[in-house]
C-alpha cells in the first residue's frame, strides 16, 4: 500500500477511536448522574420527596392527651377483644378463659401464653393493647 494511504488510514483511524473513547467517557457520566442525582433530570425539582433527617424522635413520649388510648387486655370483653387485628371471636374467648385461670395479664408479652398468639400476631396487636 502507498506510504500516503497508509498514513491517512492510522490518523483516522486514531481519531476514530478518541472520538468513541470520548463518547463512551461522556456516556458513563451521563449515567451516573441519573443513577445517583435523579432530581437533575426532573422538570421541577421543587416537588421532588426528600428524606428529612432532622425529624424528632419517633420514640419520643408522646403527651398525654396525644396518646392513642390502648385496650387493656386484663378488663376487655369478648366484643372489645374481637375488634383488635386478628383477633375473632374464639380467640376472644381464649384469651378470656386464660385470663379467669390464670389470671391478669403482667405484661402485653404475655399475651404470648395463649393458644394461636404467637410473636407475629403478638407484633401486629402491640400497638392497640395495654395492661393495667
Amino acid at each position: 500500500m502507498d506510504k500516503n494511504i497508509q498514513s491517512f488510514l492510522d490518523k483516522h483511524y486514531l481519531r476514530a477511536v478518541s472520538f468513541l473513547v470520548i463518547l463512551i467517557l461522556i456516556g458513563a457520566g451521563y449515567w451516573g448522574l441519573r443513577r445517583f442525582n435523579p432530581a437533575l433530570f426532573l422538570g421541577k425539582p421543587d416537588f421532588i420527596a426528600v428524606p428529612n433527617d432532622q425529624l424528632p424522635n419517633q420514640n419520643k413520649e408522646l403527651p398525654p392527651e396525644e396518646k392513642p388510648e390502648l385496650l387493656n387486655i386484663n378488663a376487655a370483653t369478648a366484643e372489645e377483644l374481637q375488634t383488635l387485628p386478628g383477633i375473632g371471636p374464639s380467640m376472644s374467648q381464649r384469651i378470656i378463659q386464660h385470663r379467669k385461670e390464670h389470671g391478669n395479664f403482667a405484661s402485653v408479652d404475655a399475651l404470648t401464653d395463649v393458644k394461636g398468639i404467637g410473636t407475629k400476631t403478638l407484633e401486629k396487636l402491640k400497638p392497640y393493647i395495654g395492661v393495667e
